[in-house]
């Protein structure tokens, strides 16, 4: 099958938001290094960087902001877990033998230092949500 411009032009959009297959891929960029005036139209036209040429990149300051926000939601999200984990341990149970043991009930002082831990672990959560929701 012989790939036209028209097929090419059709594509091109996906193949510079980096959204088609690594097949279309390849085709397009095969397809603009054999016709390099239409890859020069096409470079106008979409106003897009070609392959091999540097895509200008964001300022410093917004790659430090957007790490920050990804490690302070990374941060709250392992919280979060942590906190539903110490809160759900007192119900816990086991079978043993045919018998079920409970540890609220064969261990209170274990299950109230679980419940003191989820405790201590969702203020931190939502001190931690009420800040981000400010910022």
């Amino acid at each position: 099958m012989n790939v036209t411009k028209d097929v090419i032009i059709d594509l091109y959009p996906l193949y510079a938001d980096q959204e088609c297959s690594a097949d279309t891929r390849a085709l397009v960029e095969e397809y603009l290094r054999a016709n390099p005036a239409h890859a020069e139209e096409l470079r106008r036209v979409m106003g897009t960087q070609l392959p091999g040429t540097k895509l200008p990149g964001a300022s410093l300051e917004e790659t430090r902001a957007l790490r920050e926000a990804r490690r302070r939601v990374r941060w709250r999200a392992t919280v979060m877990g942590l906190a539903i984990f110490f809160s759900l341990c007192p119900f816990s149970v086991e079978h043993v033998d045919g018998k079920t043991h409970w540890l609220l009930i064969e261990s209170p002082l274990s299950a109230a230092a679980y419940a003191a831990v989820g405790l201590v672990l969702w203020t931190i959560y939502f001190k931690m949500r009420k800040r981000s929701n400010s910022l």
